[in-house]
């Protein structure tokens, strides 16, 4: 190839020109390759007819010269994958002159390699810099590492110095503790034996005031447990604060004899706080217009509670001077004689922030109600009971104006003269209303409740006690309609049906307080339905004589039990042992029971109530209840009242374990437990110090040494009752006027060695004594 190029290049350019415009390489490629592939056996023939086709041409297709052209077809490749330059043409391109570079393509090549070069410099001068870099980066890791290395083993140096600190300090510390817990508990043991000391010293005082008395050696001057420790002014000692909420237990009347103690106590009295709230109810008899005036002069400018009822020495400047507290909020009227229309106008004028007003027992008419419409817009609660001088216009003055639209509690019991458009109106006017009353309304009828029930969609409380004897089914079907009433209270009706209280069960979900007493036609039935209420936590189904076990097992069997509080099943006497074991298993939370008059219960059904913890009062009254079964009660610890009014089986025995048990209680009623003597009343007031009500009528073995225990020991006492204990002299009387100071309430009656000058000398202390004498019944306060 290089001798054929040197000979070319020898050729003048006119002969190359020619040679390359006349396609002589590609002509000859073409015949060569025709040759190599065909191998014809005739050369020189094949080539003439190759040359003679090729002559036929024209310079067009010339052109396209293939090498294969003059190769048959199906001697030539299928796939051409890419054209190859001959030989021949290449040797010919080169020795053409005008394929020679111009100066623009001299400039070109030489930027080309100028860019080359510089491609190649630069990289290789990155490989440098990345090398170096590398170097750098991994010498900075080492000295990285190594102060981290350092850093740690410092660390660790500083670590078991400050553990030897740390374990130096628990221990310094855990003396310390050790040190503390011991001062602790000496400290402790110091309290608890001075307290023991201080127990034990009123329990021998105690015993020694029994011992004295059974010896007949009378202690006039004994005073309990008031009499030890220091005399000093312990009020004084405590903070304002303290001193004022303790005063604010207080009535009106004290709160003036602690005024002229001294002067800090007198200080105390003119707080401010014990003045937003004045109980005018105890001096009512002595209330008259000027010493009134006084008490709301005195307490104007914050009086918001102003108690005012039975005050019947009261007149229009009273009236005057309520108008101007105008802080005033809650305001109690009842059974004032001198409240009418225009008192009312009075006090509404200038009161306009009433929340609370109770007008019951009154005289007001219907006019009291325009001035009610016209001047009290934030009235909350409205009790008219037994205020009959009103007529049914008087609810339409409440619809026709603007005030008590926020009315949520109203009180209607017993006025009888309502008729049904009178409720009509009442229910127009207060549609916001959540809780009626409406007792002692003989009148109620179905077109009432229909009145009612349709339009007080938001009644939440109704009451119907004494009311609803007339009602028939078709009223507590439309009761079904009150979809958010939680509470329910009336009774004898013997129309309703288990339906009717089931398909009330279903619609009001929300129930919580039941009260369905003396309904003889409810069965077990009903009791499924009441089981499904499950924010039920009151139920009395007192007088509903057709309950028997399996309406309690069905009602302890529901999502009732998990909330119920208070259940009442007095006079259901279809109830046995069966109940018992239910309540007992099921109703943890029980808080108060009822069992009056259940003669079918036996001891041992009632022993299963002690099993309830959280029980705090208990009546079984008229009940198959022994010493076993008092025993068995003292084991729930919480009580405070029990009730075991004719209990005739009860002896000092079992009322000795049970108070032994039961240190707490505060309300003890043993009424016609006959069996019970004077041990029984010492040991059950030396446990239980703080009784404050004791009703012992008709236990006739009962003398006056009972009394002087009481007396003695129970220095928290209120109220008692001792009727018809014939035993019992002027003598017990006597203990009881000189050493219980805070008894307010005796009941005396039918007791015959008890005279009348006893019965003065007791008056003169007691506020409240209730008594009979030369066959008269009278009642007689301080």
């Amino acid at each position: 190839m290089a001798s054929l190029l040197k000979l070319f290049l020898t050729l003048e350019p006119s002969l190359r020109f020619y040679l390359r415009s006349q396609r002589i390489a590609e002509i000859h490629e073409a015949l060569i390759s025709s040759l190599l592939v065909c191998q014809p056996d005739d050369p020189i023939s094949w080539l003439i007819s190759c040359l003679i086709e090729l002559h036929s041409l024209s310079p067009t297709a010339k052109v396209n010269l293939n090498w294969d052209y003059f190769i048959p077809e199906i001697y030539r490749p299928i796939n051409r994958p890419y054209n190859i330059e001959s030989s021949l043409s290449y040797v010919f391109a080169v020795c053409d002159d005008t394929l020679e570079p111009n100066e623009r393509q001299i400039r070109i090549a030489i930027e080309h390699y100028k860019y080359h070069i510089q491609q190649k410099l630069f990289s290789a001068w990155l490989r440098y810099y990345l090398t170096r870099l590398g170097q750098q980066r991994w010498l900075e890791k080492r000295e990285q590492a190594a102060n981290e290395y350092y850093r740690v083993r410092l660390l660790n140096i500083y670590f078991r110095q400050w553990s030897l600190w740390v374990t130096y300090r628990l221990e310094r510390q855990k003396a310390a503790a050790c040190h503390i817990n011991h001062c602790a508990e000496t400290y402790q043991l110091r309290i608890i034996l001075n307290e023991w000391n201080i127990v034990a010293q009123q329990a021998r005082r105690t015993r020694d005031y029994f011992d004295r008395v059974e010896r007949g050696e009378e202690n006039q001057q004994f005073n309990g447990f008031l009499s030890h420790g220091e005399a000093r002014d312990e009020l004084s000692l405590l903070t304002r604060e303290a001193a004022v909420r303790i005063l604010a237990y207080l009535d009106v009347e004290d709160l003036a004899r602690c005024a002229q103690v001294c002067r800090n106590w007198k200080m105390l009295t003119q707080s401010s706080m014990l003045w937003s709230k004045l109980d005018l109810h105890r001096t009512s008899d002595a209330l008259d217009d000027r010493l009134a005036m006084r008490f709301i002069q005195r307490a104007r400018p914050y009086l918001q509670h102003l108690n005012l009822r039975q005050c019947s020495r009261i007149g229009r400047l009273t009236f005057v001077g309520i108008s101007s507290c105008k802080n005033l909020q809650d305001l109690n009227l009842s059974e004032c004689s001198a409240v009418n229309d225009e008192a009312i106008r009075i006090i509404t004028t200038g009161c306009h922030i009433l929340l609370y007003l109770n007008l019951s027992h009154t005289e007001v008419t219907d006019q009291s109600f325009r001035s009610l419409a016209r001047h009290c817009h934030f009235l909350q609660f409205l009790s008219i009971a037994y205020s009959r001088q009103f007529s049914d216009r008087a609810f339409l003055h409440i619809t026709n104006g603007r005030g008590c639209r926020k009315l949520a509690h109203l009180d209607v019991s017993g006025c009888i003269q309502l008729t049904s458009v009178g409720f009509d109106a009442m229910a127009e006017a207060f549609r916001d209303l959540e809780n009626l009353v409406m007792d002692d309304m003989s009148n109620l009828s179905d077109k009432h409740m229909t009145n009612l029930c349709k339009r007080l969609n938001n009644l939440k409380q109704i009451s119907m006690w004494s009311s609803v004897r007339q009602l028939s089914g078709f009223a507590f079907k439309q009761m079904s309609l009150l979809t958010q009433l939680t509470t329910i209270k009336f009774d004898s009706n013997k129309m309703i049906t288990d339906d009717h209280l089931r398909l009330i069960c279903r619609s009001c979900t929300e129930i919580c307080h039941l009260s369905i007493t003396d309904c003889p036609t409810l069965t077990d039935n009903c009791m499924k339905g009441i089981s499904s209420l499950k924010q039920l936590r009151v139920l009395n189904m007192a007088d509903c004589l057709l309950i028997t076990d399996t309406g309690i097992k069905a009602l302890t069997d529901g999502p009732c039990t998990l909330r119920l509080r208070e259940l009442n099943l007095t006079n259901c006497m279809r109830i046995s042992d069966g109940s018992m074991t239910n309540l007992s298993r099921r109703c943890k939370r029980l808080a108060y029971l009822k069992l009056c008059y259940l003669d079918q219960i036996s001891e041992n059904g009632l022993e299963l109530i002690g099993q309830i913890d959280q029980l705090i009062s208990i009546d079984i009254t008229g009940t198959q209840t022994s010493d076993t079964t008092l025993k068995s009660l003292g084991n729930s610890g919480n009580l405070r009242s029990v009730t075991l009014s004719s209990c005739r089986q009860i002896t000092d025995l079992g009322l000795t374990k049970f108070a032994t048990s039961c240190t707490n209680l505060e309300y003890l009623n043993l009424s016609f437990c006959t069996q019970l003597t004077d041990n029984a009343i010492r040991s059950m007031a030396f446990c239980c110090k703080y009784l404050t009500t004791l009703n012992i009528c008709s236990c006739s073995l009962l003398t006056d040494m009972s009394l002087q225990y009481l007396s003695g020991v129970c220095k928290y006492l209120y109220e008692i009752d001792i009727s018809y204990c014939q035993l019992i002299t002027d003598k017990g009387l006597k203990y009881l006027r000189r050493n219980s100071h805070y008894l307010k309430r005796i009941i005396l009656i039918e007791c015959p060695n008890i005279s009348r000058a006893a019965i003065d000398k007791l008056i003169l202390k007691i506020p409240y004594v209730q008594y009979h004498y030369t066959n008269k019944s009278s009642e007689l306060s301080k």
